[in-house]
C-alpha cells in the first residue's frame, strides 16, 4: 500500500467523524418505552471506532504518546472504567449498562487517539464539527420560526409541535410557543450546543490570522447567536453568558488592539439580542417569571429528580446504581414498593456530577471529576478557558453530557480539540 494510504484513510474517518457526531440518527438495537432504557447502534459511532482502528496502521498512534499523559490522568481513567465496569454487575440491566459502558470506552479512546492526530487535523475537525451544527441551527430555526418540527429518521429528528403533551413550549396567556428542538432530543441540548457553538466562532476569530475568514465567522456566529435564543433554555444562556465574560476578560488585551472587531461583535451582539427581544418580548418574559405553571412544573420535577438521584446514591454508594441504569433502578424501587409512575417521570437527576456518582459510585465520580481537571488545565495553558468554562456550568443543570449515548463522545471530542 502507499505509505500514506494509511494517515488519509485515518482522516477520512475522523471527517466523518465530526460530520455525524451532532446527529442523532439510529439503528435501535433494543426497542423500550423510554429512550434512557433503549439500545441503539448509533450512525455517529461508526467512523468513531473506524478512526480508532485506522490510526493505528496509519503510524500516529505510538505507546510512548500514550504514556506521555499525566499519571494521574491515565489513573483517573483506569479508576473510572473500572467503578463504572463494575456497575455492570449490579445493575438492574446489565446489558444496558455494559452497552453505555462501551459507549464511554469509545469516547476516551477516542480522545485518547485524537489527542495525538496533528494540529492542522484537529483544526480541520473543528471546523467540520462547527459546519455540521450549522446546518443543525438552520433546523432549530426553521422549527421556531415555523412553530413545527418535521420528523427524519434519518437525521434522528422526532416531530413536535406546540400542541403535544409533553412538548417543550413557553405558555403564555393565549397561546403556546414550541421552542427550538434542532436534530436534538430537547431545547436544553440544543441550546447547548449553540452556546458551545458560539463562543468557539469567537475563539475562530481572535486566533484567526486570514482576513477572508472574518465574514464567514461573524455570519456564523450570528447563525448560532440566534438559533441559541430560540431555544429559550436558561442554562444555555447562562453558559454563553460565562463563557463570554471569561473570553473578555482573558482576551482583553487582544481586543483593546482589534478595537473595530471587537465593536462589530459587540454591536452584531446587540442588534441580535435586541431585535429578538423586542420581537417576542412576552415569550422572553414568560420564560423568566418562575412563578407560571409550566416553569413551576418544570423546577418541581428537577428537585424530585434529584431528590430521588440522592437517596439512590445514599443507598448505594460505592458501587452506584449501574452506569446508564438509574432510571431503571427508580422504576424497580417502585415497583417492590407496589406502585409505578408513568415511563416520561423516570428521569436521571438533573446535574451531570450527581448522575455521574449515582450510576458509577463515588470513586466513579471522583475519578472523572480529575479528568475534567486535566482538562480545565490543558484549555487554560492553550487559551480556551472559557469554553471550559461554558461547558461546565451546562454539567451543573442539566444530565445530557451524561445520559445522552453521545453525549461522553461530545465531551471527549471538545477535550482533545482545545
Amino acid at each position: 500500500m502507499p505509505p500514506k494510504f494509511w494517515p488519509r484513510l485515518s482522516l477520512f474517518f475522523l471527517v466523518l467523524s465530526a460530520i455525524f457526531l451532532p446527529w442523532q440518527t439510529k439503528l435501535i438495537l433494543s426497542p423500550a418505552v423510554s429512550t434512557y432504557w433503549e439500545i441503539s447502534l448509533f450512525v455517529a459511532f461508526v467512523p468513531v471506532w473506524l478512526s480508532i482502528l485506522s490510526l493505528i496502521p496509519s503510524g500516529l498512534i505510538r505507546l510512548e504518546n500514550f504514556q506521555r499523559l499525566p499519571f494521574l490522568w491515565r489513573l483517573s481513567a483506569a479508576v473510572f472504567f473500572v467503578a463504572s465496569g463494575l456497575s455492570v454487575f449490579i445493575s438492574p440491566d446489565p446489558l444496558l449498562s455494559f452497552y453505555h459502558w462501551l459507549l464511554w470506552l469509545s469516547a476516551i479512546l477516542f480522545f485518547i487517539f485524537l489527542r495525538q492526530c496533528p494540529s492542522s487535523w484537529k483544526r480541520i475537525l473543528a471546523f467540520i464539527f462547527l459546519g455540521s451544527l450549522a446546518a443543525q441551527a438552520f433546523i432549530g430555526l426553521w422549527q421556531f420560526f415555523n412553530q413545527l418540527s418535521f420528523a427524519s429518521s434519518y437525521l434522528g429528528i422526532a416531530a413536535h409541535q406546540a400542541g403535544d403533551l409533553g412538548a417543550a413550549v413557553i405558555e403564555t396567556a393565549d397561546s403556546r410557543w414550541l421552542r427550538a428542538y434542532g436534530a436534538s432530543d430537547h431545547p436544553n441540548i440544543f441550546g447547548g450546543l449553540m452556546a458551545m457553538a458560539s463562543l468557539a466562532i469567537l475563539y475562530c476569530l481572535r486566533f484567526s490570522k486570514n482576513l477572508r475568514f472574518r465574514f464567514p465567522l461573524l455570519a456564523a456566529y450570528s447563525l448560532f447567536l440566534t438559533a441559541l435564543l430560540c431555544s429559550f433554555s436558561r442554562a444555555a444562556f447562562l453558559a454563553f453568558g460565562v463563557g463570554l465574560v471569561i473570553f473578555i476578560f482573558s482576551e482583553r488585551a487582544y481586543l483593546k488592539a482589534r478595537v473595530h472587531l471587537a465593536a462589530l461583535i459587540f454591536f452584531l451582539s446587540a442588534a441580535i439580542i435586541f431585535l429578538f427581544s423586542w420581537q417576542y418580548s412576552e415569550l422572553i418574559w414568560a420564560r423568566t417569571q418562575l412563578s407560571n405553571r409550566l416553569e413551576q412544573t418544570s423546577l418541581n420535577e428537577r428537585q424530585q429528580f434529584n431528590q430521588r438521584a440522592f437517596k439512590d446514591l445514599q443507598n448505594a454508594p460505592w458501587l452506584g446504581t449501574g452506569i446508564g441504569a438509574s432510571t431503571i433502578f427508580d422504576r424497580e424501587a417502585d415497583l417492590v414498593k407496589g406502585r409505578e409512575l408513568l415511563f416520561w417521570q423516570y428521569q436521571p437527576a438533573h446535574n451531570y456530577w450527581l448522575l455521574a456518582a449515582t450510576e458509577s459510585g463515588i470513586f466513579g465520580a471522583i475519578a472523572l471529576l480529575l479528568i475534567w481537571f486535566f482538562a480545565y488545565k490543558k484549555s487554560r495553558h492553550h487559551r480556551f478557558l472559557g469554553l471550559f468554562a461554558a461547558l461546565f456550568i451546562l454539567t451543573l443543570f442539566d444530565h445530557w453530557l451524561f445520559s445522552l449515548p453521545l453525549g461522553a463522545a461530545w465531551v471527549f471530542f471538545f477535550f482533545a480539540l482545545i
